[in-house]
């Protein structure tokens, strides 16, 4: 399982943030997992149970408590890991700058485009913005001009 997909999954992150500050006990672990995001044991079990297989978390049976922990590797794992997309952020190729626009292949008609309004001659216009203008005699207001 790669990092980022432990990451991903909410539950799982809680847990790694969790485990983040310390070793704490399974209970511990269920209990404020259940709480925020209303998931049974099971669930809880589940998401420890694959960050076990994988090798993130170690467990420490001390009778009657299991005390789990992060491994040191997986969090130098993770380290690496931010490390290497932060160095690709920084060679990104593109425009840097969000105000640099696209180029654009056409070059935009001076009359406007039809259908934003705004072009004053556009027979099609909505009656709205003719409201300020006379009725021309024609047979609707949609109808094209008449030469």
């Amino acid at each position: 399982m790669h990092v980022y997909e432990v990451m991903a999954e909410p539950v799982r992150r809680r847990i790694v943030e969790i485990l983040a500050s310390g070793e704490h006990i399974v209970g511990d672990l269920e209990a404020i997992v259940m709480l925020e995001f209303g998931v049974g044991r099971s669930a809880v079990q589940h998401h420890l149970r694959l960050l076990r297989d994988h090798d993130f978390v170690e467990i420490n049976d001390d009778w009657p408590n299991r005390w789990y922990r992060l491994n040191d590797d997986f969090v130098a794992l993770l380290t690496r890991e931010v490390k290497s997309l932060k160095r690709r952020w920084n060679r990104r190729i593109g425009w840097r700058e969000p105000t640099e626009s696209l180029p654009t292949r056409y070059r935009p008609s001076t009359r406007g485009y039809r259908g934003h309004g705004t072009d004053p001659d556009d027979p099609w216009r909505s009656p709205a913005s003719r409201a300020g203008q006379k009725y021309s005699g024609r047979s609707t207001p949609f109808s094209p001009p008449q030469a």
